[in-house]
């Protein structure tokens, strides 16, 4: 496999998995911390929510896309290679 496209598949798979413990614990934590600290604290729990959800929102996507860029890559890299030798070097 390419080295482009393996990086590709290990950053979307770990993007993939770092995606779905924030989507699964964070609103958890979240919830304990605004217990913790109690109503003082709204402004800065809803500053970090907010964040939170930007980012639950990018990385699942940015794992899948980089997993597809990877198949990509690894579906045209011979077909590039090959035309590459078919085509003369001295233009």
């Amino acid at each position: 496999m390419e080295s482009a496209a393996k990086k590709c598949i290990q950053w979307g798979i770990a993007l993939i998995v770092a995606g779905g413990f924030v989507l699964v614990l964070l609103p958890q934590l979240l919830g304990l911390l605004a217990e913790a600290v109690g109503p003082s604290a709204a402004i800065g729990v809803g500053a970090v929510e907010l964040l939170t959800g930007l980012i639950r929102w990018a990385i699942i996507p940015m794992g899948t896309t980089l997993i597809g860029a990877a198949v990509v890559i690894r579906v045209l890299a011979p077909e590039l290679q090959r035309s590459s030798e078919t085509q003369p070097s001295g233009r």
